[in-house]
């Protein structure tokens, strides 16, 4: 069931769903489901951790994870605590945190790190008003705050290039994963087109494992963009401001 009210570009659920549609991206997209007793039970007999997330949310807020312990035992982390639970307390305990949101489940991507810190990506894509063609207007590194789950901005990560996240990362192939991101963040916009044809902008989280395997973590179709200004060079967030305004004067 789609969220009611929400519009279908902010629908995790339903842009997962889209992107499944194409060959080419399905090995980029996440194990997912949304959430029930059943299909939690299931991802954790697979999975040793587990990602859940609002359907409809941003900025990290909501986001729960859940790591198996022994003796059936779990950690349920959140932004701001870990607490461990038995396995009977698991389910009404994340009843209590979800409330009557209607969220994801997702496998843990083991994320890259700098420094034991996670780090991720973000990839601004922008087209002009009446072109088909979609660009590369910005990207660049987040590294998220140490003992984090997330790596957000506003939850305290920090910018740098994506060159320089990959280069003091434990990725290998910085190359070849550069070359991932991109056609990753191409290839999901020109996806996304026939769905939703007056959508001139995407913003991209994007994942590399340890093994510098890239994945799809979320879609934003009103990505924040103020990360490009903590960067040295000004000029992708010149860029896709000015992108913002070609677009805001021709529609």
């Amino acid at each position: 069931m789609i969220a009611v009210g929400a519009p279908l570009q902010r629908n995790k659920w339903y842009k997962h769903q889209l992107l499944m549609k194409y060959p080419s991206l399905r090995r980029f997209l996440p194990k997912s489901h949304k959430l029930s007793v059943k299909s939690l039970r299931s991802m954790l007999g697979r999975y040793n951790e587990v990602i859940l997330k609002p359907v409809v949310g941003s900025g990290g807020i909501g986001i729960i994870k859940v790591s198996k312990l022994r003796d059936k035992k779990y950690n349920v982390h959140t932004l701001n605590a870990t607490k461990t639970v038995t396995g009977k307390q698991l389910i009404p305990v994340l009843r209590k945190l979800k409330g009557k949101r209607p969220f994801l489940i997702q496998n843990c991507i083991p994320l890259a790190k700098v420094n034991d810190s996670l780090v991720d990506f973000r990839y601004i894509v922008q087209r002009k008003n009446g072109d088909r063609n979609w660009v590369i207007t910005g990207k660049h590194g987040k590294i998220g705050k140490q003992g984090s789950i997330v790596t957000n901005l506003q939850q305290g990560a920090n910018v740098s290039t994506v060159k320089e996240a990959l280069q003091q990362s434990n990725i290998k192939d910085v190359k070849k994963t550069m070359s991932d991101l991109e056609y990753l963040s191409l290839t999901a916009s020109k996806g996304f087109t026939r769905e939703f044809k007056s959508q001139n902008i995407w913003g991209y989280d994007l994942g590399v494992d340890a093994k510098g395997r890239v994945w799809m973590i979320e879609a934003n179709c009103t990505p924040l963009v103020g990360g490009f200004r903590y960067l040295k060079n000004k000029k992708m967030y010149k860029r896709i401001r000015k992108y913002q305004a070609y677009n805001r004067k021709h529609k």
